[in-house]
């Protein structure tokens, strides 16, 4: 009886302890990501709303822009907000002397290390969710506003009476007037000079009753213009070509690098599963190891946090930072090499996150009496030899 009590006691006791270091990490934890979501949210409003001063977003549209990044931001904020909320919580326990009084107590620091796991895996499972389910739909969101953007803006900034510059910066286009109801414009007048250097001096003037602005498949936007005649002919020669057409259609913008890699992360993660395309197995890479990433911050942040009472409570955060820094510009790296196929998919972003573990098992073995005892009869073995 009076052993069940004992247990009883010690079970409440654990659970206390539990309970406290598991607090006190997620309010550090929390307190940091609200801090580095305010600061990057204000940053990407900084962006929307210098886009609106452009005419490129509409006014109205502002919030609906900020809201839709706010799942991306949150992603990549959890695992960095984690880690350092390690730190703070940890290293106030540190030097507090509250760490010495429960090993005293004989808690371990595998104890503190679970404690920490049990948090870190809830947090690695809203990351996933984030990274895999809402950012992806979020992104497709701000895809379809983009697109409605781009339709409005296409004619709206194609001003009655004025020349107008097209975005590949290939075309001169003049329009008499437009109607954006009916996604029209009214007789129109293109000059357009060739980018070949082989036809420097060939020049292109086109001349149209109507014509309209369409938005392709890939990003890219389109003039399509209708019964005109097009004035072909070279500076450097007399002969000139006349030929009128039904139906004549340019490029005035291509697809952008960053326009396409918005594309794919707007892809849903169901149809990332099986494909075939280096881009596409990129960027579910990059998704799945968001999540895996809490974990092995984690790992790494619990023995770094540990400090002498005397050291301080953030010794060790700068250094810590670095290496956290290092490990994602990694990630970031192995993403694009293996983009841009320097790096196979079998092997990915895989090797990054395995040399991580293994540098955070090597921390926490440090840190227990039976593995500093392996590491240093691993030592002496060569010595004996």
């Amino acid at each position: 009886m009076k052993k069940l009590q004992q247990n009883t006691i010690n079970t409440g006791i654990a659970l206390i302890i539990f309970r406290y270091i598991f607090a006190e990490t997620f309010k550090a934890q929390f307190a940091v990501f609200s801090v580095l979501l305010a600061i990057f949210s204000s940053q990407t409003l900084m962006r929307v709303l210098d886009d609106a001063m452009d005419g490129a977003v509409p006014t109205d549209l502002v919030l609906s822009m900020l809201s839709l990044s706010l799942p991306s931001l949150a992603g990549l904020i959890l695992p960095l907000s984690l880690f350092i909320g390690i730190f703070l919580a940890h290293g106030e326990m540190y030097a507090d002397s509250e760490m010495t009084v429960l090993k005293a107590c004989g808690i371990s620091e595998w104890y503190v290390t679970r404690v920490t796991l049990t948090l870190a895996v809830i947090i690695a499972l809203i990351t996933g969710f984030f990274a895999l389910y809402w950012t992806p739909a979020a992104y497709q969101e701000r895809e379809n506003l983009r697109e409605e953007i781009r339709a409005n803006v296409g004619i709206s900034s194609l001003i009655p009476g004025q020349f107008k510059e097209s975005s590949n910066k290939k075309a001169v286009i003049f329009v008499h007037d437009n109607d954006p109801e009916k996604d029209l414009l009214d007789r129109v007048f293109v000059a357009q000079v060739s980018p070949s250097e082989a036809n420097a001096n060939r020049f292109d003037l086109v001349y149209a009753n109507q014509g309209s602005v369409a938005t392709m498949a890939d990003g890219s936007e389109k003039l399509f213009l209708h019964n005109g005649t097009v004035y072909q002919g070279s500076t450097a020669a007399q002969n000139y070509q006349i030929t009128d057409f039904e139906g004549y259609s340019m490029i005035i913008k291509e697809r952008t690098l960053e326009e396409q890699r918005l594309r794919i992360m707007a892809v849903p993660t169901t149809e990332l599963w099986g494909s075939q395309e280096i881009e596409r197995i990129a960027e579910l890479q990059w998704r799945i190891s968001l999540p895996i990433s809490v974990i092995i911050v984690a790992m790494i942040a619990v023995p770094l946090a540990r400090v002498r009472p005397r050291q301080g409570k953030y010794a060790k955060l700068v250094p810590a930072f670095a290496i956290y820094l290092c490990y994602f510009l990694l990630l970031m790296a192995g993403k694009s090499a293996m983009e841009d196929g320097k790096i196979p998919p079998r092997i990915g972003v895989w090797w990054i996150h395995a040399g991580a573990f293994i540098y955070a098992a090597y921390l926490f073995t440090t840190e227990r009496t039976m593995g500093r005892r392996l590491l240093n009869s691993l030592k002496r073995r060569p010595a004996r030899a």
